[in-house]
């Protein structure tokens, strides 16, 4: 099978697919494979993907596509450039998402509630019917979805991200059943409360709605939390690391926390 040789001109690099990669816990999870000698491709919304990974694109470590996760043609798009350019895939990384709408159930807008799944959860599940080949042909694939602390405590008004993180935490399990015989790990990062843009827009939400400061709001959560601080992008991303190297083969069907010890499991 052909792929990116090492520095080394050894053996190939292995190759990882991160979406969601323009901010966040993505942008985190990719700059990771990438130090740690992977390959990767790379998928988002945004067109700063290209501006963040400009040398890495150009030394041919990187392929990056720009789209919306919910677009068949860009799932597409992104395996068949990870094909053409590594010719292998060893780790799939689910970590696109919209935070969805902020309303109680009985108040939801039904179109709202079907976007925010068809982000969190069908794409997810499209992406992984795309990537299976590859990770089985390559003997020990590994697929890392990102869920949420919330996926498991719910909260007021939050319910359409809620209920899509906790189907996340279902899926993982089901794909852990379901490839396990062909030496496929799946499992599930679910992270508290770290510090990234889809976080900074909620506290700030939040905090115009209780008529406080979003410095005040970030206090009140930091005070639930038992290491007393928020979580960055990197303390999640190296996680998903791990769980992508053979140090994990035998960890497979688990939701792995990363939450300061907010709440266990």
């Amino acid at each position: 099978m052909s792929g990116v040789t090492n520095d080394r001109g050894a053996a190939p690099r292995p190759v990882a697919i991160v979406t969601g990669a323009a901010s966040g816990i993505g942008l985190a999870a990719a700059r990771r494979f990438l130090r740690s000698g992977f390959a990767v491709g790379i998928c988002d919304r945004s067109e700063a993907l290209h501006r963040l990974f400009t040398a890495e694109i150009r030394d041919g470590l990187a392929v990056a596509v720009i789209g919306d996760v919910t677009d068949a043609g860009v799932r597409g798009a992104l395996v068949d450039a990870v094909r053409s350019s590594f010719g292998r895939l060893d780790v799939l990384v689910n970590n696109a998402a919209t935070g969805g709408e902020s309303a109680t159930v009985g108040a939801l807008d039904l179109d709202d509630l079907r976007r925010t799944l068809e982000v969190n959860v069908v794409a997810v599940i499209g992406l992984v019917q795309l990537a299976l080949p590859l990770l089985v042909a390559s003997g020990a694939g590994r697929i890392v979805n990102v869920g949420s602390l919330f996926g498991d405590e719910p909260v007021a008004g939050g319910a359409p991200y809620c209920v899509s993180k906790g189907a996340i935490h279902t899926l993982t399990r089901s794909l852990a059943v379901e490839l396990g015989p062909q030496n496929i790990v799946c499992n599930t990062v679910a992270p508290g409360y770290i510090l990234t843009p889809m976080h900074a827009e909620e506290v700030e939400f939040q905090a115009a709605e209780r008529g406080m400061t979003a410095e005040e709001r970030y206090a009140e959560l930091r005070s639930e939390v038992p290491l007393g601080r928020h979580g960055t992008p990197d303390d999640v991303a190296s996680t998903i690391l791990w769980l992508a190297t053979p140090e994990s083969a035998y960890v497979t069907g688990q939701k792995i926390a990363v939450n300061g010890g907010v709440a266990v499991g």
